[in-house]
């Protein structure tokens, strides 16, 4: 029966790289004309100089500053790291499984996970990828070559575990320790947890790397429809609630604790110094990804000045 799940793991492995990645791959690479990279780099670059600008030069790394001092337009270069190396740091605890589109959260995470890694593979880096688990994180080691990320993306698929899942700064230590530095990260989850300590070791993977918190949202968790009476399960303890939707007051009330965790959650990431990205499990991954360019891209800008 295991073999028999590894092997459909495999075949699904095999769908979503062809089908889905791939397919959507060519797509942003047609709009965004070769500058898929940028979704991977960010603002990781390095400041290299300031010269006077070309007519090659793209006018959105004009630096005003020094154009208004001077009456001359000059722009900001920068260089990339001559080995880039993504790691994908994904969620896959029980509350992933939750959907009320065609797909789940666990669903849409993997297939952006999936297309990360295939972008890495386009553009020569070596990608891995980090499992999150309540004991031990499942660790795959970053390589390059297309082989690598059909392993990834079965790993992901193979992966199940209902044990309930808390992050903290102690599991995130561990992590820490095997990211090292300089690295850009992924770091794709729903981001609920029953509380936030795990803030601090969040920071401090932060502050030695280029991290990109994925934020994954089902619409219905963030407003829930007026609909009757519906049963919620938590699926990081399996208890059932019974709520009546059709209670205005209960859903505000729902609506200003949503609000109130997704405030601290943006604090926490403001503080770390980088930009979360929220993608819906009904949103159209090809205009994530343009999403992803421009928002990374204007990011940049705002660091840069």
């Amino acid at each position: 029966m295991h073999d028999s799940f590894i092997k459909n793991s495999f075949n699904f492995a095999d769908k979503i790289v062809n089908k889905v990645t791939i397919p959507i791959f060519n797509k942003v690479e047609t709009v965004l004309q070769g500058n898929y990279k940028s979704i991977l780099y960010g603002h990781g670059l390095d400041f290299k100089e300031i010269r006077e600008y070309t007519e090659k030069d793209d006018i959105r790394n004009i630096d005003w500053n020094v154009t208004a001092r001077t009456g001359k337009p000059f722009v900001k270069t920068y260089q990339e790291e001559k080995e880039l190396i993504i790691w994908i740091v994904i969620d896959l605890s029980p509350s992933m499984l939750f959907g009320s589109k065609e797909l789940n959260k666990k669903e849409i995470a993997i297939q952006f996970a999936s297309i990360i890694a295939y972008l890495a593979f386009k553009n020569g880096d070596k990608v891995g990828a980090i499992i999150l688990n309540k004991n031990n994180n499942k660790i795959i080691s970053p390589t390059r070559g297309l082989k690598h990320v059909y392993r990834i993306v079965q790993e992901f698929l193979s992966y199940y575990d209902i044990t309930n899942f808390e992050l903290d700064t102690a599991s995130l230590n561990k992590i820490n320790k095997v990211l090292g530095k300089k690295k850009q990260i992924f770091f794709i989850s729903d981001f609920i947890f029953n509380n936030f300590d795990w803030e601090k070791g969040f920071g401090e993977i932060c502050l030695k790397n280029n991290v990109s918190p994925i934020q994954i949202v089902d619409p219905v968790e963030e407003n829930i429809p007026n609909s009757g009476y519906l049963s919620l399960m938590d699926y990081e303890t399996g208890k059932y609630l019974v709520i009546d939707t059709s209670n205005k007051s209960i859903r505000n009330e729902y609506k200003k604790l949503v609000d109130n965790y997704n405030n601290q959650l943006f604090n926490i990431f403001k503080k770390s110094k980088v930009e979360p990205f929220k993608i819906y499990t009904d949103s159209d991954l090809t205009t994530v990804l343009i999403d992803l360019y421009r928002n990374k891209f204007k990011y940049k800008q705002i660091k840069r000045r």
